[in-house]
């Protein structure tokens, strides 16, 4: 309802303040146009600060000095300190009001030099150090001895009506300077085409006549209005573009929502009251400070800053839907730096616009960025080595890795480190350039776990040998979880009085606590082969024999010595391996207990 009645207020007041529904002129003239983007901040700063010493030194030479002025500058320098000091009627009486046509006696002097004054200033900004300060005026200009030009002002339909200064006789036996009749002729049609309307003209009549900025006061004061009712009106409007972008489908509503009512319900609020203050009939002076103020390069860049974040958003969700996390730690900060880069470029482009050299300030930044550049080496070292990682994508976040003699998670992969979880549960911080130029194992990415170790025993027999390199072979080819292709069991070597055989196998799991269980479970079961078989685990280092020898027992023996006889005549001695049929025979004989039975 707020935003409603500030729509209908805002109707009102355009309507009550102009008869065009504008408040002063419908279009800013060409001329003003280019005026406008071809003279910048510094310039008019420059500008005033030359022509308030010029006018405080020719006001101090004509002081008390009557029958003046004499000249164009002393003309236009009286004429400003008049409406600086709101004396109408010294400022009127600097009009040639001889021969004017009939239909301008309904005009008062006041009001003819005050329309003129504004009407002008809307496309001019008097450089006074260009004006002539001889009593003849300027002699190469192309104008009659007695006439100068002091500028011109261009109608709605493109006519360019020239402003002259006109020495002429002061009735005292000299001559003075005044605004050419034919000019002042002109000053109704001109206000006509880019005057103010009725409401403006009254505000503008009564309020205390102070300029701040080249706003004068009752500027000043419907720039305030329309501060309020340009935020409603982007209220509004992002509301209603929010809803109609809403109804299309989409996956990332909450940051549709977000963008329409953060960033571009800003950039709406500046645009609009930027619009609105163009149609107050701002002076030249007032439209270059707001066009150099930046508030156009302040509201595109909330916009693309806003957009920028959007799209940011918007892939992250993207890259999360796809399972691509890695991505998403570097979409951040690449991102802002993004954002940097673009309110750098705006920034000195607003700067050049102003009018400042940016030649100076952009070889400054090259030396800066170069000596930053070598400053920050470790941390550009460190921001090539993220994007290395991002893009071999050796590891990615999640995953279980060894760095050097590290093993741990990688939890992030940031611009200048790797954070990696221990498995003493600690934070290990790695900087990047270190861990993109180094050996990474990376387990999670393993297809399997291999199973491989060296078992020893006390020395046997070669018959027990067999039996038990034969039984261990039938172990692992006959597990659920072993792979057959991978299995590999022989005796090794002979080491003094230890056999060792070297088992080497791959478990059908890439989780660690599920290879684990299997190696139990595998360990348990060659332990009761090799006790079943009469022989002694043995290990590393010197015995001391102090009795025989140890051998199996009688009823051992005949066991082994039996599977012995089974495989010879079966001939598969001196080393029993397995046929493809009866590998496929043994594959997942030994049946593993369920969740569900163990419970």
């Amino acid at each position: 309802m707020n935003t409603f009645l500030s729509a209908i207020f805002l109707t009102f007041l355009f309507t009550a303040l102009s008869p065009k529904l504008l408040w002063a002129q419908g279009e800013i003239p060409s001329s003003a146009e280019e005026a406008g983007e071809h003279t910048n901040i510094r310039e008019v700063l420059e500008s005033e600060k030359k022509a308030e010493k010029l006018i405080r030194e020719t006001t101090a030479e004509l002081a008390g000095n009557e029958g003046l002025p004499r000249t164009p500058l002393q003309l236009v320098v009286v004429m400003v300190d008049a409406f600086e000091r709101q004396n109408m009627e010294r400022a009127a009486s600097y009009l040639d009001t001889r021969y004017l046509p009939e239909d301008l006696e309904d005009w008062p002097a006041t009001h003819l030099i005050n329309a003129l004054r504004i009407v002008f200033n809307q496309q001019n900004i008097i450089d006074i150090t260009e004006l002539s300060d001889k009593p003849e005026g300027m002699s190469d200009d192309g104008l009659p001895a007695y006439r100068d030009l002091l500028g011109f002002i261009t109608k709605d339909n493109g006519e360019a009506v020239p402003i002259y200064l006109q020495r002429i006789p002061d009735g005292q036996g000299d001559k003075t300077w005044k605004i050419s009749n034919a000019s002042v002729a002109q000053i109704p049609d001109l206000w006509d085409d880019l005057g103010y309307g009725p409401v403006a003209v009254w505000f503008e009549r009564n309020l205390p006549n102070r300029t701040v900025a080249g706003l004068e006061t009752w500027q000043l004061i419907a720039g305030f209005i329309f501060l309020v009712a340009a935020w409603y009106l982007s209220l509004l409007a992002s509301y209603l573009l929010m809803r109609l972008v809403l109804l299309i489908p989409n996956r990332f509503p909450l940051g549709i929502k977000s963008f329409f009512k953060g960033s571009l319900r800003i950039f709406l609020f500046l645009a609009f009251f930027r619009l609105l203050m163009d149609e107050l009939g701002l002076s030249l002076t007032a439209r270059v400070y707001l066009n150099s103020s930046g508030l156009d390069y302040v509201a595109f860049s909330i916009l693309l800053l806003g957009a920028i974040s959007l799209l940011r958003d918007y892939n992250i969700r993207r890259l999360e839907r796809a399972g691509n996390l890695q991505y998403v730690a570097l979409l951040k900060p690449f991102t802002t730096i993004v954002k940097l880069v673009l309110l750098l470029v705006i920034g000195l482009i607003w700067a050049e616009r102003a009018g400042y050299n940016m030649s100076t300030i952009i070889a400054g930044l090259g030396v800066g960025s170069l000596a930053v550049a070598l400053a920050a080496q470790k941390t550009l070292e460190n921001v090539i080595g993220a994007i290395t990682l991002y893009t071999a994508r050796p590891v990615n976040p999640g995953d279980l890795c060894r760095f050097g003699n590290i093993v741990g998670v990688v939890e992030e992969i940031g611009l200048r480190s790797t954070m990696i979880r221990t498995l003493n549960r600690t934070m290990l911080a790695v900087p990047n350039s270190v861990f993109s130029s180094v050996e990474v194992e990376n387990f999670s990415h393993r297809d399997r776990i291999r199973y491989y170790q060296h078992i020893e025993l006390q020395m046997v027999t070669a018959d027990q040998l067999r039996v038990i390199l034969g039984r261990l072979r039938g172990l692992f080819l006959s597990h659920a979880d072993v792979m057959q292709e991978t299995v590999s069991i022989r005796l090794a070597k002979v080491a003094a009085a230890t056999a060792v055989i070297r088992i080497d196998a791959g478990v059908r799991t890439t989780d660690y606590q599920c290879f684990l269980t299997t190696a139990e479970d595998l360990n348990l079961r060659m332990i009761e082969m090799v006790h079943a078989a009469g022989a002694v685990f043995s290990g590393p280092g010197q015995v001391l024999q102090v009795r025989d020898f140890y051998e199996a027992s009688d009823e051992k023996m005949a066991e082994v010595h039996s599977q012995l006889e089974t495989w010879k005549s079966e001939e598969k001695l001196p080393f029993p391996d397995y046929t493809v049929a009866e590998k496929a025979a043994l594959r997942g004989a030994i049946e593993l207990p369920t969740r569900e039975q163990k419970s």
